[in-house]
């Protein structure tokens, strides 16, 4: 009876002694299938890939490169295996394993600098997984003279075992580029998704992108948006691929001036699984190639040109539900729809016969006070004409401040109706309620504004 005990328990620590063995093939066969998946779409292609298993840690050390750029990915992760992986974040909780992992971003122009990106990733017993990332801060010079300034970034990231949902939200505070013409500066900016692949392999869900103020410093002044936001949701249903794309923010500046808040959302509806696939996958046969770019980018350009054509055979249509923008002189407003209708006409490949299977029609109203203030340039572009002229005495154009010149452009709108007549007719504008109105209508390569024809270049 003690010799079967004894033997029971050294069975038993065997097993228990082999376990992280066991863990870590199965981490392998994880990441493994991870590299296949991030290399599905041609988008990116693994230039090394070694990976080093042992008893209770494993190490993987792949690079990639981005197709058609010259960008390097290099990657370092090193893999405590489960069930309770012994590492410096030891926890009584089973998972398959504990990842840390370095990921360095080499850049064109010299812009090899910038601080590895580091993961902490835990994979659980189920095959899910979740990652934080961070990214220290860094400040560079550029070639050209110029700086970059980055404060960094942190996230989270999940994924399902086969790596068909993710989810996540990345932050970065600050991300400023400055040259001698100027600065550019994005504040508070977030990523986040939430995102499922389809049965026919498309990314479905949706992606946001929010950017708390986006700031442009250069010789014409400093411009500036709030609260700018891009969000895209996905779906695929009955064989069609359908998207809605909305762009909002809360206000836009120009040195004194504030307008907005603004927002314009855009559907595209019915685009046919089928044949995006078969694109998708011509795309990826052509980039296994590794034929010239200019050889690469003729052939894509005739690809997309047929794809195009075979879309339009389900009438694939473009909406915009909703446009709109306040100003401080009024409110902008307006709508849309075109259909892009080969389902009688073979358009593949002719952008002529695209131009007439393309119809479509939409409005844009403008308040009388919106009309007014376009007229001003007209009236400051006079005003300057007239200082050109030799017309005014030198005391006269001494004193034609810009308040001065903005006195007269407010009289001249009140007193002189010719200019808003002129933008007006410019515009073929027609009167609608306290607003005007513009109606654009499209069909069979005509354009109609407000019922005047008009002559397409």
């Amino acid at each position: 009876m003690k010799k079967i005990l004894i033997i029971v328990v050294v069975v038993l620590m065997a097993a228990v002694a082999a376990l992280p063995y066991w863990f870590g093939m199965q981490a392998e066969s994880a990441y493994q299938a991870m590299v296949k998946e991030m290399t599905e779409n041609g988008d990116l292609t693994v230039t090394s890939n070694n990976f080093q298993r042992g008893w209770l840690e494993s190490t993987a050390d792949t690079t990639f490169t981005v197709t058609g750029a010259p960008v390097t990915l290099t990657v370092l992760h090193r893999i405590s295996h489960g069930p309770l992986p012994v590492d410096d974040d030891f926890q009584l909780q089973p998972v398959l394993a504990r990842i840390k992992s370095d990921m360095s971003i080499s850049l064109p122009g010299g812009l090899t600098k910038l601080p590895p990106i580091t993961g902490k990733t835990d994979v659980y017993l189920a095959g899910n997984s979740q990652t934080k990332l961070s990214m220290a801060p860094a400040k560079q010079s550029t070639p050209d003279g110029g700086t970059i300034e980055w404060k960094g970034l942190s996230g989270t990231l999940e994924t399902s075992a086969d790596f068909k949902t993710s989810k996540g939200e990345i932050t970065a505070p600050l991300l400023q580029f400055g040259s001698t013409s100027g600065s550019v500066a994005l504040n508070r900016a977030k990523i986040s998704l939430d995102q499922q692949k389809s049965a026919s392999g498309f990314a479905t869900g949706t992606v946001s992108l929010a950017i708390d103020k986006l700031i442009m410093d250069g010789v014409g002044g400093k411009n500036s948006i709030d609260g700018l936001n891009l969000t895209s949701k996905t779906q695929e249903t009955g064989g069609n691929l359908n998207s809605d794309f909305t762009l909002q923010f809360r206000e836009a500046s120009t040195g004194d001036s504030r307008q907005g808040p603004g927002q314009i959302n855009i559907q595209i509806r019915k685009l046919d699984v089928a044949t995006l696939v078969k694109f998708r996958n011509e795309l990826r046969e052509l980039r296994k190639q590794k034929i010239p770019a200019e050889q690469m980018n003729m052939t894509t350009l005739g690809k997309t040109l047929e794809l195009l054509g075979q879309l339009a055979k389900k009438s694939p249509e473009l909406e915009i539900t909703k446009l709109t923008f306040k100003t401080a002189d009024g409110e902008v407003s307006g709508k849309a729809k075109f259909v892009l209708d080969g389902s009688q006409l073979d358009v593949s490949g002719n952008p002529m016969l695209m131009l007439r299977a393309l119809s479509g029609d939409g409005e844009l109203s403008l308040p009388d006070s919106l009309v007014r203030m376009l007229a001003s340039s007209d009236v400051k572009r006079d005003i300057e004409a007239l200082k050109a002229s030799g017309k005014l005495k030198k005391d006269e154009i001494a004193k034609l401040s810009p308040k001065r010149i903005e006195m007269i452009t407010q009289q001249a709108l009140r007193e002189l109706p010719q200019y808003r007549d002129s933008v007006i007719t410019r515009l073929k504008l027609v009167p609608d309620g306290p607003n005007y109105k513009i109606v654009g209508v499209l069909k069979n390569g005509q354009v109609m504004v407000n019922n005047e024809p008009i002559q397409l270049p």
